[in-house]
């Protein structure tokens, strides 16, 4: 059998591709968790992500504002900076600053857009399974 005929057998068997996701706790006494769903890298889907709280099934589109670049130290991953606008019923509801380095996350703050309210977060390890997160 030729190799064009076996594309779509091969295509059929061969695994879907899963979405990255971070699980995150935050806020007041740790009481909200949040999925972020992590850009596509070499998709051309880089500048869109997506968040979903815990106990809601709609995705949060979130689309990238800036994001600046420092080398922390020779030899080590690059810190990433960025700012993520969360779009809601077609208006930006509020933004998402976040810093990261290598697989790290070592900030994820929200802040309303109206209210300027700031939320902190932090990455919950514990929450991730092989099926999103999990929180108690």
């Amino acid at each position: 059998m030729r190799l064009p005929a076996l594309l779509p057998l091969l295509l059929a068997i061969a695994p879907a591709h899963a979405d990255e996701v971070r699980c995150l706790t935050g806020g007041d006494g740790d009481r909200i968790h949040l999925a972020w769903k992590l850009p596509e890298a070499g998709a051309g889907n880089e500048r869109v992500s997506y968040v979903r709280y815990a106990g809601k099934t709609q995705w949060l589109r979130l689309t990238l504002l800036s994001q600046d670049s420092t080398e922390m130290a020779e030899g080590r991953p690059w810190q990433f900076d960025s700012v993520w606008l969360e779009h809601l019923d077609g208006t930006v509801n509020g933004r998402y600053l976040v810093s990261t380095q290598g697989a790290r996350i070592y900030g994820f703050d929200y802040v309303h857009a109206r209210s300027g309210r700031q939320t902190a977060f932090h990455e919950d390890i514990g929450a991730t399974t092989d099926n999103g997160c999990q929180w108690p």
